[in-house]
């Protein structure tokens, strides 16, 4: 047996916001068009060419990811009586921007799909939004990364912030 520990630095972004926690799951929701991506992973399963793929990806997507899991982290916690905050996990992502990284770097498949956690804060002031930088944890381990995946990686860190800034920003009544 071989053995073999690799020290990575990972960035997790945290962003708080005033919007209460559940208009963030509602606008979440709505984004990664959790209704119409149920079954998403049959759907791409049942592909028999990367056209169709694409095509399975492009009639399902409303923006830049699709749903496909959630885990309520807080029902863990019920049984003691106590009131607690929200704590959720998302499961969302892009597979063919998958494709492309995990051609360059099969370990990122532990990090895709990618997770978004969302913590209600207490008496509902808002919530906390945490996600490991993409960048950070589908790269390479070490050396440089390849331009293009490097520049799948950039492009997901700009999607990540782009859903994150539009689930999170107050909306204010004119």
């Amino acid at each position: 047996m071989n053995k073999t520990i690799t020290e990575a630095t990972i960035k997790l972004v945290q962003v708080d916001t005033i919007v209460p926690y559940s208009e963030v799951i509602a606008r979440l929701d709505e984004e990664v068009n959790k209704t119409g991506s149920q079954n998403i992973i049959g759907s791409l399963m049942k592909t028999q060419t990367q056209g169709q793929f694409v095509a399975a990806v492009e009639n399902t997507i409303k923006s830049d990811f699709l749903y496909f899991n959630e885990i309520p982290h807080h029902k863990l916690l019920r049984f003691d009586g106590a009131t607690r905050p929200a704590i959720v996990v998302y499961y969302i992502g892009n597979p063919v921007i998958a494709q492309v990284i995990l051609k360059h770097n099969p370990l990122a498949a532990y990090n895709i799909p990618p997770r978004l956690m969302i913590i209600e804060k207490p008496n509902g002031a808002g919530a906390s939004l945490h996600y490991n930088l993409f960048s950070s944890v589908m790269g390479l381990r070490s050396g440089e990364n390849p331009p293009e995946l490097q520049e799948e990686l950039d492009i997901l860190d700009r999607k990540m912030d782009k859903l994150v800034t539009t689930i999170t920003t107050p909306k204010f009544a004119a």
